[in-house]
């Protein structure tokens, strides 16, 4: 489901972007570090594609093919075994879709600004809004990495055994 949401907002983000340019000004940025408006988009739909393609579940399962060394996991020995890794690494991509999306949003975000402030005849969001949506984003944050935690809890208590201790020198004779 986050897989196919991801992809959705991504493909609108994208879609945002390339109509906007018609209505960016022609200069985009503070003054003395301004840039046109083409470079400005270029910009953008270059980072959207570099998270679209590094945030990407498809991504996480390659590289945990490719270098499971390179996967941080809680337990990660334990998740990352041969025989569970398929298994952890689709579970890890499901999961890696969200912070996708929000990396996604906050790139829709910083557009939407700067074509709000670009024109501002346009009916324009109040500055606590903007704060709300980097607040409610941190907390979406939090929560994402919590959720990371639960999904790869400890391994389940393989000591059927009883711990074995060295003998002492001298004991039991």
């Amino acid at each position: 489901m986050q897989r196919r949401l991801f992809s959705i907002v991504w493909l609108l983000v994208a879609l945002l972007m390339l109509a906007s340019m018609a209505v960016l000004p022609e200069q985009v940025g503070d003054p003395g570090h301004e840039m046109g408006r083409g470079g400005f988009v270029a910009v953008m739909l270059g980072s959207l594609a570099l998270a679209g393609g590094l945030c990407s579940p498809g991504f996480v399962v390659w590289l945990g093919r490719a270098a499971p060394s390179q996967i941080n996991l809680p337990h990660a020995d334990y998740w990352l075994a041969a025989e569970r890794r398929e298994a952890s690494l689709e579970r890890l991509g499901e999961h890696f879709a969200g912070i996708g999306l929000m990396v996604v949003l906050l790139l829709g975000g910083v557009h939407l600004l700067v074509l709000l402030q670009g024109r501002p005849d346009w009916p324009q969001l109040p500055r606590e809004a903007w704060a709300l949506a980097g607040t409610l984003l941190g907390l979406w944050f939090a929560v994402w990495m919590w959720q990371a935690w639960r999904l790869f809890p400890a391994p389940p208590n393989q000591a059927a055994e009883p711990p074995s201790h060295p003998r002492r020198p001298g004991g039991h004779r």
